[in-house]
């Protein structure tokens, strides 16, 4: 957990922020009353499978719209603007495409889309992750595409990084990598992280704040320590929240 103060996040304005939001997907409806994120934080997003947590993280990044409500990524509605969101935001999930090249190649193409991407900061996390330039990224095992997937997420230093299900495939070593990349995001305080995974103990380690969701409802929200308290765990809690 960052541990900022009360102060400091109060201070800051919000990087993320929901109010009366409304999705509908068929039978599905998420709802969310009221959200924010603030800078220097790692929210943890979590609930049971078709919470609506891949539904909520998509439309903050401009990947679907909304039929009700207010929603503001980096002061700009990402359903209005969602190229302008996506130059600052970085979104991994599990099931993005992998594309038919080598990976120093597919990370090259990449970097012309993003101004502030770093090539410094790209060669340090392939070797933190052990992924080879020159290997196809298409013969990547799905550890692999994992944590070439959370690199291409991290390489242009985005302002708000959104994380789905980042452990997919990954060993112990790959998750404790992964916390560790996490953490050194949220050490610039004008940038934030909203992960999302069953990981509960991964999540419980690194988040300072929870959103629950339960069935497209907001379960409860609010600072991990107030939630959970230090005489259970994030996934005792889950279960009595049941939520799990």
């Amino acid at each position: 957990m960052t541990g900022n103060s009360v102060a400091d996040v109060q201070a800051n304005p919000a990087l993320i922020q929901v109010r009366d939001l409304e999705i509908r997907r068929g039978a599905f409806t998420l709802r969310v009353p009221s959200w924010a994120v603030r800078p220097g934080r790692v929210v943890g997003l979590v609930g049971p499978n078709g919470a609506g947590k891949t539904t909520l993280l998509q439309h903050l990044a401009g990947l679907g719209p909304r039929n009700a409500g207010q929603v503001s990524v980096m002061g700009l509605d990402p359903a209005h603007e969602p190229g302008r969101v996506r130059s600052h935001l970085g979104l991994m999930s599990d099931d993005q495409p992998v594309f038919a090249l080598r990976v120093g190649a597919l990370l090259r193409v990449l970097s012309g889309y993003y101004p502030t991407w770093d090539a410094d900061l790209v060669s340090h996390l392939l070797q933190r992750f052990d992924l080879d330039p020159g290997a196809a990224a298409r013969t990547l095992s799905k550890g692999q595409a994992t944590r070439l997937r959370i690199v291409c997420a991290l390489a242009f230093r985005p302002t708000v990084l959104l994380l789905d299900e980042p452990a997919t495939g990954l060993d112990l070593s790959g998750r404790r990598r992964l916390l560790e990349a996490v953490l050194e995001v949220v050490q610039d305080p004008g940038r934030s992280v909203v992960v999302s995974s069953h990981m509960l103990a991964d999540v419980e380690r690194i988040a300072d704040e929870l959103l629950v969701l339960r069935a497209g409802q907001v379960l409860t929200q609010g600072a991990t320590l107030d939630l959970v308290g230090d005489k259970r765990t994030l996934e005792e809690a889950m279960l009595n929240w049941e939520a799990a």
